[in-house]
């Protein structure tokens, strides 16, 4: 595929998965699958018409990123307890004051 571009690539990627959905055994599922896969090979295609149509140089809309994740520096962060947590009757858990369930069992408030 050297000589292929990114989109040609990412479109035969996309080809590749709408074949591989056909073994999906759950109907609906198959089908909102095989939706949304078909909307993004439009859009492949309809970008790719768009760039053949361009005089000037497109940049690649894919970029490479060199790290996975943005650090965040600890230094100026600092833990807000919420003045209205309180314990989870069911579990004994301490419950954020926006929250109106406990995230540990699930019981309301």
């Amino acid at each position: 595929m050297s000589g292929t571009s990114e989109i040609e690539q990412f479109q035969r990627w996309l080809q590749a998965r709408l074949a591989m959905s056909e073994n999906i055994e759950d109907p609906s599922e198959k089908d909102r699958i095989n939706i949304q896969i078909e909307s993004a090979i439009q859009l492949a295609i309809q970008y790719r018409e768009i760039l053949s149509e361009q005089s000037e140089t497109v940049p690649s809309p894919f970029t490479e990123m060199t790290s996975p994740v943005r650090v965040v520096e600890n230094t100026d962060l600092e833990r807000a307890e919420s003045p209205e947590a309180s314990i989870c009757p069911g579990c004994q858990e301490t419950i954020s004051g926006d929250l109106d369930f406990c995230p540990a069992c699930g019981k309301y408030r």
